[in-house]
């Protein structure tokens, strides 16, 4: 090694040592103003950790810029990555990460939470192996022809949504882990991985698992080769196992069984059974007949939940298909979750959809829910924005969210949409009646928004938030600031806090909880955070490991 190389060498792990030293401190500075103010707001915690004796001028530095940049992220002059990659950033991750309590994941999936890691060398066996070239077929069939597979980087860049990325390919994607989850053993494999990956890099000690009894379908797309031998039960024992597995060396380490439905109506083996109803309703009798012959399973396989596309799902007769399998698991315990108000057609079916749920299917706990909490006045005002200046330029309104939301609107005149579709200029009179129109309509979208959200408090329904899913996914938050959490929060909802599939959508629960504190930053409390992130109703509970782990870092 010349002189100059090694000089360089020694130069950058000093400039690493000082950074590591940096942040240490920062941290315990940190840790000390949390623990002594019972955790305030991210902005007072700032403010005040300003005003300590002994910090150096290079982490007074920090923190102002820090303080300017989050200020800055408020009004969109920066992102929120920015935030992530900042040492104060750094630092409330280190800070939640070592939160004495651990974390409650309510909503995770199999198939989007498994690191390329685990699933390349499995898929690598499958290719490799005498139906190697029907799952390659399958493969170039989902995510094209020109498709290649041959390294943990390739298999990360299928199974991550890119930015451009909407549901549709969203659910398309998660294809890929689906193939490598074929036997009792890959499951077994899967659950244990991903209690110990979420532990040790996220501290995640109890989970809710959503996962998928039977994928078999009609849908094309949906069709997952090398499936033919696997039954319900490898997969439900393969999980158990997994995760036992995994709590034999973590003996704080909790988890729920959820099995998940697809919730569309012709989302079932059309060869088998004659209707939604009839297939639903067989793997209802399937979980009585699991839980008869594997009763130690009872206190982790308790609640079911369904998933899917609910934009075509919102009326009353589509919830009938699965009423009765619901009404008979209730009666045998089970709790009943649901993933609705998440998309939707335009946001009076979403709202629709979420009060059917409750009231035909009766749900312990709505997953997602979005729909309770975008603001009915922005939310159509900007649509109006959005045609307005349209129709002010001469282009035709186009089929979308926004031609479908005026559509929906009642007392909107013939002529008017017939000239908005046509490219026509309105008139002034007609653009103050659908301004009118547009003003009633979102105030009747509010109170029923209002109504349903209440009952939801008052029958003591959970809702779960999913903030990174909820923006990537809907198209209908311009930004993680547009998130209903705080809100939900001071409104009373019993919370809690998922990531979905965050391997997809690159995310993980710390990441959810920055998002929630940096979007909130003057109003959410992060001792309130914790208390949900870990299920924790006490808040003194929250105090004291606040202190215990000041104790511990802090001498």
């Amino acid at each position: 090694m010349s002189n100059a190389l090694y000089i360089l060498t020694i130069a950058s792990f000093l400039l690493l040592c000082k950074k590591i030293i940096s942040t240490f401190t920062l941290f315990k500075e940190f840790l000390s103003i949390v623990s002594q103010t019972n955790g305030l707001s991210l902005s007072d915690t700032i403010d005040l950790l300003l005003e300590e004796d002994g910090l150096s001028p290079d982490d007074q530095i920090q923190i102002l810029e820090f303080r300017d940049l989050l200020q800055a992220f408020l009004i969109n002059k920066v992102s929120i990555e920015t935030l992530f990659n900042h040492s104060i950033g750094r630092v409330l991750f280190e800070f939640f990460k070592n939160f004495p309590i651990s974390f409650a994941e309510k909503h995770i999936h199999l198939s989007g939470s498994l690191a390329p890691e685990f699933v390349w060398p499995r898929l690598k066996v499958l290719l490799e192996g005498v139906n190697g070239d029907a799952v390659l077929a399958k493969i170039r069939e989902v995510y094209g022809k020109d498709v290649l597979i041959d390294s943990v980087e390739s298999v990360q860049k299928l199974i991550e949504l890119d930015d451009e990325g909407d549901f549709a390919k969203y659910l398309r994607i998660l294809f890929l882990p689906k193939i490598v989850l074929n036997s009792y053993q890959a499951h077994r494999e899967a659950a244990y991985f991903m209690a110990k990956d979420m532990y040790d890099k996220y501290n995640v000690a109890s989970l809710t698992l959503k996962f998928t009894l039977s994928r078999s379908t009609k849908i094309k797309g949906e069709q997952v080769p090398g499936l033919e031998n696997l039954t319900p039960d490898d997969v439900v024992l393969g999980l158990y196992d997994g995760y036992i597995d995994y709590q034999k060396e973590n003996p704080k380490f909790r988890f729920t069984l959820s099995p998940s439905f697809r919730k569309e109506l012709d989302f079932f083996d059309a060869d088998l059974f004659d209707s939604k109803k009839i297939a639903f309703e067989a793997q209802v009798l399937y979980l009585v007949d699991f839980l008869k012959r594997h009763p130690h399973l009872k206190n982790v396989l308790c609640e079911v939940d369904t998933v899917g596309d609910e934009k075509s799902l919102y009326r009353k007769s589509h919830f009938e298909q699965m009423r009765t399998g619901f009404r008979k698991l209730q009666y045998l315990g089970f709790q009943v979750k649901s993933h609705h108000g998440e998309t939707w057609k335009v946001l009076r079916k979403g709202i629709q959809a979420v009060d059917n749920a409750m009231n035909i299917w009766h749900i312990d706990t709505l997953e997602h829910g979005l729909s309770l909490g975008v603001n009915p006045n922005y939310y159509y005002h900007r649509i109006l924005q959005e045609v307005i200046s349209e129709n002010m330029h001469g282009r035709p309104l186009e089929q979308g969210i926004n031609l479908l939301e005026i559509e929906d609107m009642h007392g909107v005149p013939p002529q008017v949409l017939d000239k908005l579709k046509k490219g026509e200029l309105l008139d002034d009179l007609q653009k103050q009646k659908l301004m009118k129109i547009k003003f009633h309509h979102a105030r009747e979208m509010e109170h029923y928004q209002h109504d349903v959200l209440n009952r939801m408090i008052n029958k003591k329904v959970g809702l779960v938030a999913l903030p990174s899913s909820n923006l990537k996914l809907t198209g209908s938050l311009a930004d993680h600031k547009d998130h209903p959490f705080s809100w939900w929060e001071k409104k009373g909802v019993k919370l809690g806090i998922g990531t979905d599939n965050y391997i997809t959508l690159k995310t993980n629960f710390i990441q959810e909880m920055m998002i929630l504190l940096f979007s909130e930053p003057n109003d959410l409390k992060i001792t309130k955070l914790l208390m949900v992130a870990t299920q924790e109703k006490n808040r003194a509970v929250i105090s004291n490991a606040l202190w215990q782990m000041r104790k511990a870092y802090i001498k």
